[in-house]
């Protein structure tokens, strides 16, 4: 099983849309999919309601806890469980840095029964970000184009850094920095995508998403935006979702 964590520590990039959309285009790719929302405000989980007749399954909080998990995840279908969010993540940030490896270790006994496990980030540096990326294998940062948005890219930058050279996980890749949202009439928006290019250069992944409603009525409707598409900016946004989620598929080797 891999793990891949969306993250960047500010809110509002579209995390968990992407987090959404990747565990759809990994499903329809053939892989069983694990999701995990570390997010207490859990969009994720709400994204994907249970089953009437599922049972609770494990809370992202007990990831924390040394030794076997006696829960399972959520089973929602075949090929797909969930890890919710729950409230006692809050508590999570203030415990000691020892907890940071736990989750990692916890997932691992889940390998058998999933290709790909997808973490769902909070937005701000605490034990909670920190333990997602030191589970993982890859991380892909999306980023709205904005400057306060473009600060909090340095700022995942520099915990990616400590993440790798710390001794919490050497092995960490980064997949790069998708930039989300992006306003292709803007002038503004268009400037500050070059200058993220310029900073970064080639971390920056092609596939820039630009914003278009029909990804906030598929998400809202639970279902990917490359589904039931109608119109012609539906049909873009179809399309560059599908390549941005296969780029990201494509790099988890």
């Amino acid at each position: 099983m891999k793990i891949l964590s969306i993250a960047n520590q500010k809110g509002g990039v579209g995390k968990s849309t992407l987090s959404v959309h990747v565990a759809y285009a990994a499903i329809e790719a053939g892989m069983r999919v694990l999701l995990v929302d570390m997010d207490k405000q859990a969009s994720l989980s709400l994204s994907f309601p249970a089953p009437g007749n599922a049972e609770p399954g494990l809370f992202a909080s007990r990831l924390y806890t040394p030794g076997a998990m006696e829960a399972r995840p959520q089973v929602l279908t075949e090929r797909l469980g969930i890890i919710r969010a729950d409230n006692a993540l809050l508590s999570i940030d203030k415990a000691e840095n020892e907890v940071i490896r736990q989750p990692g270790q916890a997932l691992r006994q889940f390998a058998a029964d999933y290709d790909l496990c997808v973490i769902d980030t909070p937005p701000l540096l605490g034990i909670r970000l920190m333990a997602s990326l030191a589970a993982a294998d890859y991380v892909v940062t999306p980023v709205s184009i904005g400057l306060y948005e473009l600060a909090g890219v340095a700022d995942l930058m520099a915990t990616i850094h400590v993440i790798r050279t710390q001794g919490f996980n050497p092995r960490l890749k980064h997949i790069g920095i998708l930039p989300m949202k992006v306003n292709s009439r803007s002038t503004d928006a268009i400037k500050a995508l070059a200058a993220l290019q310029q900073q970064y250069g080639p971390i920056i992944l092609k596939e820039a998403l630009a914003e278009r409603a029909p990804v906030k009525k598929a998400i809202s409707m639970r279902r990917p935006v490359w589904t039931h598409t109608s119109g012609e900016g539906h049909l873009k946004a179809a399309h560059e979702w599908r390549a941005a989620c296969a780029a990201i598929l494509d790099r988890l080797n």
